[in-house]
């Protein structure tokens, strides 16, 4: 069996894992900004292991521990046990930072300008409305599915959804 290098082996972790501790990360999340640091940390913190001692027998779960002692420090015990919603996740092949290009081909048709400021629209909203965005449109969950994940009812959900998709359409007049 060949033995990878740190970078190898990060990489191959990272192309596996990624879209699941980032789903972990943006449900998580207080902040929307915070999502690129924390994602940042958990896997630098990753490589530093694989540099110490080589490989981790089960890389996403391992991420995973990483991503909640970040989270922990980053917002602290009681900020992060008010906020716990356990995760199971299935692979996906969609990328977070990916998002902005996709909203902007289903929504308005590649308007980088007009998808920043749509982008910064939805990041001024309330954290929860932007993790329904997120996982409806980056992630393509089914409304039932982001309920689901998020420990709230599907009418919220659509409601959150929709509402905020209306007042996108008259603020950007699309």
């Amino acid at each position: 069996m060949e033995v990878l290098k740190p970078d190898e082996l990060l990489t191959s972790i990272y192309e596996d894992t990624y879209n699941d501790v980032l789903r972990y990360v943006v449900i998580k999340c207080r902040n929307v900004d915070d999502i690129q640091d924390l994602m940042q940390n958990v896997y630098l913190n990753l490589y530093k292991r694989l540099r110490k001692h080589g490989q981790v027998k089960e890389p996403k779960k391992y991420l995973i521990k990483i991503a909640k002692h970040e989270l922990f420090k980053h917002y602290g015990l009681l900020s992060f046990s008010k906020n716990f919603i356990p995760v199971f996740s299935q692979a996906d092949d969609e990328d977070f930072s990916r998002l902005e290009s996709q909203l902007c081909k289903e929504e308005i048709n590649d308007d980088a300008l007009l998808v920043k400021e749509l982008w910064q629209y939805i990041k001024s909203r309330d954290i929860l409305t932007f993790k329904i965005f997120t996982l409806y449109f980056s992630k393509g969950f089914k409304i039932c599915e982001i309920a689901e994940q998020l420990k709230v009812n599907e009418s919220m959900v659509k409601n959150r959804l929709y509402r905020t998709i209306k007042e996108i359409n008259k603020k950007f007049e699309l």
